[in-house]
């Protein structure tokens, strides 16, 4: 019922039918009239001839010759009506040829589309796997790059703030030194005043002890959750840059409005409150802001925490806003900043802890607004 292109039988077929019975009843239809017509008229003929007072062998003989003109008449009607039959199937027969050859061009053409695409798609299918596997690998460099650059940003920032820390009891070491020094070369040192001063600096070579403890312990890994409040979380982030904030002027205003007990990785969730004022002071540096002042909110919802950071920097820029959490997105200079401490901040509070972390623009400076859903069962 197809060719082997495809092409159903019948289109092909049809056409010559058609001419075919047309003719055939286009003939036989002419033939059936012309037949009546003419025994009609030869019924007239006799007629007339028998008025006319002829013989019955001389109508006959008219009447035969009528009859043969009749025939020949009918078979050169025949003769020609298939002739043009002929003339006709052969032309369609050409066009038919001509439309299939047209028609197996365009199946051809359009199966080598098909079967090029297929093979592309084999192609692809096949390099599939393999690309996704890359992709991946590269991923997880990346992922791996990220957190190495995030460590060394994060320990460059602990240095600085050891270092802030320690300013003060070095200074308090020196000027114990001093004293001791100046006594000893005027010679007015005594048990007492040696006991005194050494007593001093123990103090403040514990001070400076403890200040590494509480760096070392606040950025060790600790991958528990627990029940925490968020003041206690932000108060050990409060420790660790207070001195950062007083040795450049910055005033940190704290409101606690609510403190709410709250589920999930405590040392992590200081980590973000000091990315954020780290980062607020400096921005605060940077623009050499006078007054310079951070606000940082606690309060609470029925189902949720929320912890408020603002400065008084003026802003970020509106064309920023939704680039401030892209990794390796910075507006501080390169040795100053690697563009990471936000990213990780929002991994941490949404992926980590299902949270919010969103950032907006005051009328006096950036808002950052951390949001934690409550966890009653864990």
């Amino acid at each position: 019922m197809f060719t082997k292109e495809g092409i159903p039988f019948f289109t092909i077929i049809m056409p010559f039918l058609f001419v075919i019975f047309i003719s055939f009843f286009s003939t036989s239809y002419y033939l059936k009239l012309s037949d009546e017509n003419f025994y009609e008229d030869l019924n007239q003929y006799k007629e007339i001839y028998k008025n006319q007072n002829k013989t019955k062998q001389e109508i006959k003989r008219i009447t035969n010759d009528l009859i043969n003109k009749h025939k020949n008449r009918q078979k050169r009607f025949k003769n020609f009506m298939m002739l043009l039959t002929q003339i006709v199937v052969i032309t369609i027969a050409i066009f038919s040829f001509l439309m299939v050859s047209i028609i197996n061009d365009l199946v051809k053409k359009y199966k080598m589309q098909v079967l090029n695409k297929e093979q592309k798609l084999e192609k692809l299918n096949s390099t599939l796997a393999q690309k996704v596997n890359f992709g991946i690998e590269e991923a997880k460099r990346k992922d791996k790059t990220i957190l190495e650059q995030s460590r060394l940003a994060r320990m460059g920032t602990m240095l600085s703030m050891i270092a802030h820390q320690w300013r003060q009891p070095l200074t308090q070491l020196s000027v114990i030194l001093m004293e001791l020094e100046v006594a000893t070369r005027l010679k007015k040192v005594n048990d007492k005043h040696i006991l005194d001063s050494v007593e001093k600096s123990d103090k403040m070579i514990e001070f400076m002890s403890n200040t590494i403890d509480d760096f070392r312990n606040f950025y060790k890994p600790n991958k528990k959750k627990e029940h925490f409040y968020v003041m206690d979380a932000c108060n050990k982030a409060i420790n660790l840059i207070n001195a950062t904030l007083k040795h450049n002027s910055t005033k940190l205003n704290i409101e606690n409005k609510n403190d709410k007990l709250i589920y999930g990785y405590a040392s992590e969730y200081s980590q973000v409150i000091l990315n954020l004022l780290s980062n607020a002071s400096d921005i605060l540096i940077e623009r050499k802001i006078k007054n310079a002042k951070i606000d940082l909110i606690i309060e609470s919802t029925n189902d949720s925490s929320i912890v408020t950071i603002k400065d008084n920097a003026g802003g970020i820029k509106e064309d920023n806003l939704d680039l401030v959490f892209d990794p390796y997105y910075t507006t501080k200079d390169s040795s100053k900043g690697t563009g990471l401490g936000l990213y990780i901040s929002k991994l941490i509070i949404e992926k980590n802890m299902h949270g919010h972390l969103e950032v907006s623009n005051s009328s006096e400076g950036a808002v950052f607004k951390i949001s934690i859903m409550d966890e009653k069962n864990g």
